[in-house]
């Protein structure tokens, strides 16, 4: 649907949840914002676009949000439908978004080594299935800058790390809407029937915290992310302050079970017993607390609060006071 302004929504899923996609529709040239899984561009882009007019070739830039499978596995799609698309991203994450074994070593993958925590075969095809071919990109963003769609139109490019270092939200003053991929994520993930179906999946805390309050600081009139709802108005500061006090609970849950454990707790036993405690969402969903998680781990032990324990993987953890 066009819910603002020549700014169309595409609709789709990925796994029960809902997967928002945008396109950008300038007089001078077409944005997309994301690309999908691998399937998306045959399965939902290009039909969506079709049923406006429009074809493959109107994409002239893809800006990639961020470095995961729901937004940037279409881009060989993409450039293979229309090879002067120029396919863009944030800086940061451009090795993982180019290369699908990247992805998986630096971000799928990174907690076998120190943490034992991994996916099951079944899980690692279905991460590279939906990752799609490589494909490279044709030049990054910084943050700070802003695209000429045409005829007037000219949209801010922002900087939001936490979900990745490298995570981008696209700014329209016209319309003061805001789009943010997964720059934040509430308290969590909503299947398409609006049940609890996933935990929030950021990885860096502080800059993620950072991001919350950079886009409280901002004229944000509708906020629009990949996987909830459109939030307006009031909505947007409500669903900022949710993100925030998920983040502090974390941190209280994570503190408070160390005190139950003289011995220390692994980031596998504090996933067990504290996901029941910070959402509703299904229990299997728990395994994915690992990002959100060890990026706690790693903010505790970089604040002085926790130590990580020195010995054979998986690592444990413990209070500073107990070290």
């Amino acid at each position: 649907m066009e819910f603002v302004s020549d700014i169309h929504l595409i609709s789709g899923l990925v796994g029960t949840r809902p997967l928002q996609l945008y396109f950008l529709n300038g007089t001078k040239r077409g944005a997309l914002l994301d690309t999908g899984c691998a399937p998306d561009p045959e399965r939902l882009i290009f039909p969506y676009l079709r049923e406006i007019g429009l074809e493959a070739s109107d994409i002239d830039i893809v800006i990639n949000t961020h470095c995961d499978l729901d937004h940037c596995g279409g881009n060989h799609a993409v450039k293979n439908a229309n090879p002067q698309a120029q396919i863009t991203c944030g800086e940061a994450d451009r090795p993982l978004i180019e290369n699908p074994q990247t992805m998986w070593d630096l971000r799928y993958n990174a907690y076998e080594a120190e943490h034992g925590i991994h996916y099951d075969e079944a899980g690692r095809e279905a991460i590279f299935d939906s990752l799609g071919s490589s494909q490279p990109v044709d030049w990054t963003w910084t943050g700070g800058e802003t695209l000429d769609l045409g005829g007037g139109w000219r949209i801010e490019i922002h900087r939001t790390p936490g979900h990745s270092r490298g995570h981008l939200a696209i700014f329209d003053p016209r319309s003061g809407t805001m789009l943010t991929g997964d720059a934040v994520q509430g308290s969590v993930y909503l299947d398409k029937d609006g049940a609890p179906a996933l935990c929030p999946t950021y990885l860096q805390v502080n800059s993620y915290l950072k991001t919350i309050d950079y886009l409280e600081s901002l004229p944000i009139k509708l906020l629009a992310g990949c996987h909830w709802p459109l939030k307006r108005e009031g909505e947007v500061r409500e669903f900022l302050e949710e993100s925030r006090e998920f983040v502090e609970r974390a941190d209280e849950l994570i503190l408070a079970r160390l005190a139950c454990c003289p011995h220390g707790a692994s980031l596998r036993e504090l996933i067990d017993n504290v996901g029941p405690e910070l959402g509703s969402w299904p229990a299997a969903a728990n395994p994915e607390l690992v990002y959100a998680l060890a990026g706690h781990l790693e903010h505790l032990v970089c604040a002085g609060k926790i130590t990580a324990l020195s010995g054979t993987p998986p690592l444990r953890y413990t209070l500073r006071s107990r070290s």
